[in-house]
Order: C-alpha cells, then structure tokens, then sequence
C-alpha cells in the first residue's frame, strides 16, 4: 500500500517559491483549488518527476529539464528547481528528493543539468539499486496513469471498446499490469525462449551427426532469423509506442486547448477577409478613379446644354434679323440681292404685309449671329457621358469593402484577446506534425505486422524441422528433444492460465465497476449494469438487457471513473488517486455523486479542481468527515502561483 504525506516543490513550473502540500495520513480526499490550469498540471508532473525523474507535459511524451524551470528565475539566470516527496510504502516511511541544477550559466539541453537524487528510508539513506528496485514497486511507470490521471481525459477508455485502437491496446496493456497478469504472462514467456533454447540446443547437436547435419543446421538458421525479426519487431514496437505517446500528447493538447483552436481558425478567416476587404477596396479605388475621369462631363452636361441652347436662340433670332433686313432691302429697291432679281411690286406688296412693326434693313455684319453659330458647333461637339449610377455603384462596394475591413479587424483582435499568451504558430505546427504522426505510424503497423508474418513463417519451418528431426529418430537427440516437448507443453499451460486469470479478472473488473458507476450514474432507473469486453472496455446496460450505443461525454468520464475504482479495487498494487479536473463534462448532479463515491474509490484520494466547476461549500456538504483538507492556489502571475490553505 502506498501514500502521499507531503509534496515540496521550489523553482519548478509556476512555483517560484517553496510550495508545500500536506496529506493526512488517514484514509479520506484532500482537494486543492485552483484558478490557473498550469498550477494544477504542475502539482501532478510534480509528483510524477519525483517518481520517475521525467518532466512531462500533456500525455504521455517527456519534455526538456528547462521546460520545468520557472520562467521568472531563468530570466533572472536561476535554473534550479527541487522536488520532494514523502510517503509511506508497506508500513515504512520514506522521503524521495530530487534537485536538478546547471552546469553551465545558461543551459540549452539536459545534459547541461546535473540531477540529484536521494531516497531515504527512516533517515537512511539507499543504495542506486535498492532504490530503483523500491520506486519501481511502489508505482510502475506504466501503469501510474491509474494513480495520477487528468479527468478531462477520461474518455480516452472509451478507446477500449474499439478493438483495433492503438490507444485502447496500451491501455489494456496497462490495465493487466496493474491487475498482476504479467507475472503469468511473463512465466509464460520465460518458457517459450526456454523452448527455443531447447529447440536451437537440438539443432546444434543434430549438425554435429552425418544424417541429421543438414537439418540441423537448417533449424539452426531458422532460430537465427527468427530471433532477427524478433528484434526488429521488438524495435518496431517501440518505435510504434513513441509515436502513439507524441500523438497522444498532441492530441491530448488540442483537446485541452480546443478554444484556442477555435479562436485560431476565426482569426485565421478574418485575417483572409481582411485580406479580401483591401483587395476589394484597392480594385473599386481603381475603378473608382478610372469612372471619375470623366465626372466632368456629367457636370457641365446642363450648363452645356443651356448654352448650346441660347446660342441656338441668338443663332435664331440673328438669322430672323437678316431675312426681314432682306425683304426690307427687296421692297425698297424693288430687287432681291440673293437671287439677284427684280421684286415686281405686287409681291412687293406681299412682303411688305408680312414684314414685324419698324422693320429696317441692316446695313452691317451680323457677327453676333456668327459668333452664336460657331458656339452652336464647338458645344455640337461636346460628348456627353452621364457615370452617376456608375460612381454610385463602385463608391457603394468601396464602402462596404471598408466597412467588411472593420469588422475583420474587430474579430481579430477579439482572437488575439482570446489567444494572449499562446503561440498560434505552435499550434498551427502540432495540427500539422499530428497528420505527419499518423502517416508514420500506418507505416509502423505495417511493418510490425510484416514481421509477425516472417516470425510466424520460421515458427512453421522450426516447427517443421523439428518434427523431421523427431522422425530421425536418433539417439542422440532423444534428451535435448524430450526436453523440447516439456517446456512446449509447460507453455501451453501457462497461455491457458493467462487466459483463465484474465477471464476472472473481468469479471471481478466488471461487478466492482457496476456497483461505482451506479453510485455515480443520475440515470439509476435506466441502467442496469456494466458489461466489459476482452480489452476491458465498459459497456453501459438498460434494464431490459439492451446496449447502450450513444454515449454523452459525461456519461464516458463516470464510465471511466468506474473502471479507475474497480482496478483500484482487484490490484495486487494500491496507491493514493491524484485526479486533475474530472468535472469539465459533467452536470451538477452527476457531479454530486461523483464526488460522494470518491472516498470508495481508494483510501487516499487527492483532488485538483478548477475554480468555478464546484462549489467548495458543495464540496464540504457532500464529503463532509472524508474531506480531511483543502488548499487554495493563487495564481500572482503567469509565472507565479502560491499554495495556502483553504479557508
């Protein structure tokens, strides 16, 4: 059995100054609030470095020494950090101390960092093997996500109902561990490389002997490219592993920082619509300019057209001054200058009858008549051209391209309100080495299930040279076959006790998880059970006996919460849960319960909750004598955050 009795940390993450957690050492939940999500992810990579001397982000991936260091003191060139833990193991109690120092004045890489570490029992301090033996025991490194997890994630064992899940599978894996099936599992495989030592043992004999050399020594090169392809699939695995661990890390950081995604795309749109409003606006400026060349004409059509019209008018009336100046000339002089002809006097008459009052013959030029039929030609000559409706429709778009840049602008700087303090490059480059990740590992799938097919190929050519050995019958071999035929036998019972073991472990699995998840279900009058599956995925049941299929994030956080009290509740190991944040998705009343079954799920339970998902008073109402303390972090700046206690 393992607890946590104190956390001590200095200069690591946001907290500056020495910060130091107490737990009491009785069975009941200590909760810590906090108003900054890195306080929190501090405290829990915290206790994991204490563990494992690893720094960890999100998920599973590690992350440079100086990543820990707090910022305020690296930019005042202090890169040091210390992180202690003291807990009791099997009725012992221990203190575990690491502090992490430069080697140089501004370090780049871990190996510019020096790292201590000590484990001490009773005050004596232990040997580097008796002490990496002794944090190995108290909590494996592959199966610490059951002890400290991150509640947001939660739904990541919704994976363990999809059979191929590369997810699910490491968790399943991780599962049986904590449930002790490596110890059968591993017997199981001591054997089958005891048969193959066997089986490499006869072929060594056998190519020492004139009738059997050439089998053996063909047996023998098949064990050796067996054990070939063994490796590299042992190197694939790996490989595969990593490359899941980096994706769930990205994934797992996209998941957290989803309103930073969303506010990145939104400013990534109104950056390109603000792009658009000034091309836009450039164009119709253009064109604008372009249609203005010629709004003159469309001013001066009325005054050109009033002009033309009284020059017209003086045209008129010059030309009527003349004819009756000709007709008077006529009748005077009884002769017509135009057509050079005698007026005979009656027609003189005539004219005179329609001759105006006091008409007289112009004895001068007219030139105000001439001057009137030149202006009447130059403004013939003037071409009219009305571009009002054109100017109305470019000044229109040109406004609104204005007023679209306007309102681009407001949106980005709404996304950079909203992105302060994030990289919006970094995240743009994890979406895009997330794809390169997936690529990747396709192509490690492949291969590892190349070289299972090899394996699996020489496994039937041994197989097969073996038996022609056994028909050999050569007395020589019969020892280092019969020897052979043991160990095969001895593994098959093993494999079959590996299944049997795991068959009971679910269904101790299945009930200890159906008898939380009721506690902690709002919808008791609709659910019957639980039902898991080979991977230990957890189904959730109606009464009338039918599979549930669409489950809402709330309901896969309390499916999960299940599984993490009923392995806690069938491990040979048990320790302390350390849960960030398990709230996010669910409603107040699922909340509620949750929080009232915690204290059953394990003996020491550590809770981080973000300010706002619960009220403390909630909090003390419901747990009441199990609620042992609380403490309160107070984020001073990004850079620094104090733990005090509650009040």
């Amino acid at each position: 059995m393992l607890t946590l009795r104190r956390l001590e940390v200095e200069g690591f993450g946001p907290y500056a100054d020495q910060a130091v957690l107490e737990f009491p050492d009785e069975p009941g939940v200590t909760v810590i609030y906090g108003d900054n999500m890195r306080g929190k992810t501090s405290l829990m990579n915290a206790i994991r470095y204490a563990f494992f001397g690893e720094v960890h982000g999100r998920g599973d991936r590690t992350r440079r020494i100086l990543t820990a260091c707090n910022r305020d003191l690296a930019a005042a060139g202090i890169y040091r950090f210390t992180v202690g833990l003291s807990l009791r193991y099997e009725g012992d109690n221990f203190d575990l101390i690491r502090v992490v120092t430069p080697k140089v004045g501004a370090p780049e890489n871990d190996e510019d960092f020096t790292t201590t570490v000590a484990l001490r029992r009773g005050g004596i301090v232990l040997g580097p093997t008796e002490r990496t033996a002794l944090l190995h025991a108290m909590l494996p490194k592959d199966v610490a996500r059951f002890f400290l997890f991150d509640g947001e994630l939660l739904d990541q064992y919704a994976e363990l109902l999809i059979s191929e899940s590369d997810s699910g599978r490491l968790i399943s894996e991780a599962i049986e561990h904590i449930l002790g099936v490596p110890v059968i599992r591993d017997a199981r495989d001591h054997l089958t490389m005891l048969a193959l030592k066997a089986s490499r043992a006869s072929a060594k004999e056998a190519s020492k002997h004139q009738k059997t050399e050439a089998i053996g020594n063909a047996l023998q090169e098949a064990n050796d490219i067996r054990e070939a392809h063994k490796q590299e699939l042992e190197r694939k695995n790996v490989e595969l592993a990593d490359l899941l661990a980096e994706r769930d890390e990205i994934e797992t950081e996209l998941r957290r920082q989803e309103i930073y995604a969303v506010a990145i795309e939104r400013l990534d749109t109104a950056r390109k619509d603000r792009k658009r409003a000034r091309k836009i606006q450039e164009a119709k400026a253009s064109e604008l300019k372009v249609a203005m060349r010629e709004a003159w004409r469309t001013l001066l059509a009325r005054p050109v057209a009033a002009a033309k019209a009284e020059a017209q008018g003086i045209a008129k009336d010059a030309v009527a001054r003349l004819v009756t100046s000709l007709r008077v000339d006529a009748i005077e002089s009884n002769h017509c200058r135009i057509c050079d002809q005698s007026v005979p006097k009656e027609v003189g008459v005539r004219l005179a009858a329609s001759l105006p009052e006091n008409a007289t013959p112009t004895r001068s030029v007219d030139y105000t008549g001439m001057t009137a039929l030149a202006w009447t030609s130059e403004l013939d000559g003037f071409k009219q051209k009305d571009v009002r409706a054109e100017v109305r429709l470019v000044s229109e778009a040109l406004r609104q391209a204005r007023i679209d840049e306007a309102e681009a602008e407001g949106r980005i700087a709404d996304a950079n309100k909203t992105l302060e303090g994030h990289d919006p490059d970094e995240l743009r480059r994890r979406k895009t080495t997330l794809t390169e990740i997936g690529g990747k590992i396709h192509a490690a799938h492949d291969a590892i299930k190349d070289e299972q097919k090899l394996i699996g190929d020489q496994d039937a050519a041994i197989a097969r040279l073996t038996r022609q050995l056994e028909n050999a019958g050569t007395p020589e071999l019969a020892a280092f076959q019969l020897r052979e035929r043991v160990l095969a036998r001895a593994r098959a019972v093993f494999e079959n006790a590996v299944e049997r073991y795991k068959a009971e472990l679910r269904a101790r699995v299945e009930d200890s998880a159906t008898k939380l998840f009721l506690q902690m279900t709002t919808e008791k009058h609709e659910y019957a059970s639980l039902s898991i599956n080979d991977h230990y995925g957890l189904t959730i049941i109606h009464k009338d006996g039918r599979a549930e299929d669409s489950r809402s994030a709330g309901a896969e956080q309390v499916v999960a919460l299940s599984l993490m009290g009923a392995l806690q509740a069938n491990a040979p190991l048990r320790g302390p849960i350390v849960m960030d944040t398990p709230f996010g998705r669910l409603d107040p009343h699922h909340t509620a319960n949750v929080v009232k079954t915690l204290p059953s799920m394990a003996e020491q339970v550590v809770l981080l909750v973000q300010e706002g998902e619960i009220e403390r008073a909630t909090v003390r109402e419901l747990l009441g004598s199990h609620l042992l303390k609380e403490y309160q972090l107070d984020k001073q700046t990004a850079r620094r955050t104090l733990i005090s206690e509650a009040r």
